[in-house]
């Protein structure tokens, strides 16, 4: 039917003034994943396997004058079979790429950092209040800060933060990844350079928690996975292919073969005396401080005191404050050794004497701060600000300290009088340097050895490797994931479970760098943080986790002075739980409780990885972890009861089950219920399972004397040997 011809014009004008179809965003897709980009350059992405979505937001470029702006494409977005591409002032290139295996969403730029306008850009926010996540459980961060937080969108407050690349002391992160759960749906999302800082915000209306990666310098590429249905174990497993893509992890079964020696790290604990501390005048009297706490003879007496009469077959000696003039004090000069404590030859006669034992025998050495007083002291090997001064480091026990750049810390090290000297007089089995893992990765600006965050890391690995090359064993203080193929053992990064006061961001700790590296490096808690008589809750997080403690004990020959004694504050027995037996003094029994059970498990698990994690109860005071396939453990950090299967779990109770050893604090196990907490442990000595070993070695801390085995029961004194 035709139209009259009255209404032609209005029909035509009715087509002039409705809008023009939008044109649709342009996608890139395949079988897992698809990819959006709108005209405001604004990027969401959609996991296939869940059907989560995560939009990522508009890219953001910051000036240094800190104007920030939205990045707009300058003409239509470039489509290629499997990229996604466009142009945005000032003169960048945004690119999107998918992988198929494992499906992969790769989101980079190009460009200058120097505008058209000649404006100088600070950073590019390639993601900027993105991967938004609200509140639940089935949502979160998963942060990589320290051991790993787990952050939700909670709390009556607006927050936000950065993480800078690889720094404790701020904080930072310690793997340069991101886990983001969402109603259950997983994302990692991982980078390469240095230069990346990681953003966290959370805003109270809505509730709601957003991340962002703002990229600077050589950083340039971002790449984000999504994992279908999964939590923070699953981000961490992800994580620990990439991580072997990029050659961070080294197990230690593969370590063990190419240096056997490392193999006595296995369940040793850290006994690390503070012989000789300096404190340099600071008051009106103007003398110096000196604290004698062993000399070289009291401390080999020590080792042999924990290896005779507490049987601790595995533990490294570490010694602090040997040097010329005690801990932290005129760094780089460390020779001779302290004439205070027994000066070279007694502490020839330490090395020797602990070797003897089977034991590994190392020293605490520094070079990242350097003492006016020292020697060697120079303004040549300090790090420069852009100013051309100094940077200071902290005020010690030595004084005020400058930090040495990395490169000049290497030759310092690699002198006659240092490092290789040290090796020919004492012949270490280990050695400890300071600070090296630690502190966040500086720029120098000095010209004679200029260095940029990049170069500082390689310096430094550069450093831990001619250590190792040195004495084998090589440990530092916290950790970051770049040092693990350098490294044996960090000491430091264990305290940020334990609770130990070092700056950490607010959050629920989980063990994302033990999911990801726990069988290629062992990891203790700071020389600060140590296992005593009263702090149950320590020796749990070393039970969950399963690594080895830092233990704390008097000074000289402290088991023969009733004097030194653990005197624990009223109404601290049910903390004094490890510490029951009463076979040796406080002290000494606790140290042998504990190292009863948390030796032969680290043993067993030094080269599993952890295989899962979780939260047992709403509140979150039990928890469990899994090490390879067999061998699971249970802890209570409750108030109250827990059972797990035939076991009972008092306060501060636990429960480890694997072929070839079974511990438990209990107050019911295997249908023998205790009137009180029970600790036992069951070992298998000829590597059978124990139902099926010949020869099972029990020991009994405190508690009942019976336990269920086999068919029937056992009593157990002390220890025995049951032969089948």
């Amino acid at each position: 039917m035709k139209l009259p011809v009255l209404y032609a014009p209005a029909l035509l004008c009715l087509f002039l003034v409705m809008p023009a179809a939008a044109a649709p965003a342009p996608v890139l897709e395949n079988q897992d994943l698809r990819v959006e980009v709108d005209p405001a350059g604004a990027v969401r992405l959609l996991d296939k396997q869940s059907g989560v979505a995560w939009p990522l937001g508009t890219p953001h470029i910051v000036y240094t004058d800190h104007e920030v702006v939205p990045v707009k494409p300058s003409g239509s977005v470039r489509s290629g079979e499997s990229t996604l591409s466009y142009a945005a002032d000032p003169q960048l290139e945004f690119h999107i790429r998918l992988e198929s295996n494992p499906p992969a969403m790769i989101y980079s730029f190009s460009g200058p950092f120097v505008s058209f306008v000649g404006k100088e850009i600070q950073e590019v926010q390639l993601i900027r209040r993105g991967l938004a996540v609200g509140p639940g459980e089935a949502n979160y961060y998963a942060m990589p800060n320290r051991m790993g937080v787990r952050v939700t969108a909670e709390g009556d407050k607006p927050y936000g933060f950065r993480l800078p690349a690889y720094q404790t002391w701020g904080p930072g992160y310690s793997m340069a990844m991101l886990g983001a759960v969402k109603q259950g749906s997983a994302l990692l999302v991982t980078w390469d350079a240095p230069y990346t800082e990681l953003m966290v915000d959370y805003t109270v209306q809505p509730r709601q928690l957003t991340a962002g990666l703002a990229l600077r310098d050589s950083a340039r590429t971002l790449r984000l996975q999504p994992l279908g249905r999964g939590g923070y174990v699953e981000i961490a497993g992800a994580y620990r292919s990439v991580a072997r893509r990029r050659g961070l992890i080294k197990p230690l079964a593969e370590r063990v073969k190419e240096n056997p020696g490392i193999a006595k790290l296995f369940g040793a604990a850290d006994i690390k005396p503070f012989t000789f501390i300096r404190q340099v005048a600071r008051g009106k009297d103007g003398k110096d401080r000196l604290e004698i706490n062993f000399t070289f003879d009291e401390a080999a007496a020590l080792a042999e005191h924990l290896r005779r009469d507490l049987d601790m077959d595995r533990a490294m000696l570490i010694l602090a404050g040997w040097i010329r003039r005690g801990y932290d004090n005129q760094h780089p000069d460390i020779l001779p050794a302290a004439p205070e404590l027994g000066g070279n030859p007694g502490l020839a006669d330490c090395s020797r004497r602990t070797k003897a034992l089977g034991w590994i025998f190392g020293l605490h050495d520094n070079y990242q701060d350097l003492y006016q007083d020292a020697p060697s002291w120079s303004q040549e090997h300090i790090i420069k600000n852009p100013d051309g001064s100094m940077l200071k480091g902290g005020a010690w026990a030595g004084g005020q300290c400058y930090l040495i750049c990395s490169r000049k810390g290497l030759e310092l090290a690699m002198r006659p009088q240092n490092l290789p000297q040290v090796r020919e007089r004492f012949a270490p089995t280990a050695y400890f340097i300071d600070c090296t893992t630690a502190n966040r990765l500086k720029v120098c600006h000095d010209p004679k050895h200029p260095t940029t965050k990049a170069d500082d890391m390689r310096y430094r690995e550069q450093l831990l490797d001619f250590t190792r090359r040195q004495f084998g064993i090589f440990g530092s203080e916290e950790g970051f994931e770049w040092a693990v193929p350098h490294a044996e053992y960090f000491e430091g990064l264990m305290s940020h479970k334990t609770g130990f006061n070092i700056p950490s961001i607010a959050g629920t700790v989980i063990p994302l760098f033990e999911l990801v590296y726990g069988d290629s490096i062992p990891i203790y808690t700071h020389q600060g943080d140590r296992a005593a008589p009263d702090n149950a809750r320590y020796i749990l997080d070393h039970v969950l986790y399963a690594e080895m403690p830092v233990y704390q004990f008097g000074n000289h020959r402290y088991w023969t002075d009733p004097a030194q004694e653990f005197k624990p504050a009223a109404g601290d027995s049910e903390r004094l739980i490890f510490a029951r037996g009463g076979r040796f003094g406080l002290t000494d029994q606790f140290i042998k409780n504990t190292y009863e059970v948390l030796s032969p498990l680290s043993r067993i698990t030094a080269v599993l990885p952890m295989t899962d994690h979780r939260f047992l109860t709403p509140d979150r005071s039990a928890e469990a972890t899994r090490f390879g396939e067999d061998v699971r453990i249970v802890v209570n950090y409750g108030s109250g009861e827990f059972t797990v299967g035939d076991a009972v779990l008092p306060r501060y109770g636990f429960l480890v089950r694997s072929p070839g050893l079974v511990a438990f604090c209990a107050t019911r196990y295997a249908g023998l219920s205790y009137g009180e907490p029970t600790l036992f442990v069951m070992r298998s000595l000829d590597g059978l399972p124990l139902e099926s070993s010949r020869r099972v070695r029990i020991y009994r801390g405190f508690g009942g004397r019976q336990l269920a085995w086999g068919d029937g029961k056992v009593e157990v004194d002390r220890e025995r040997i049951v032969e089948r």
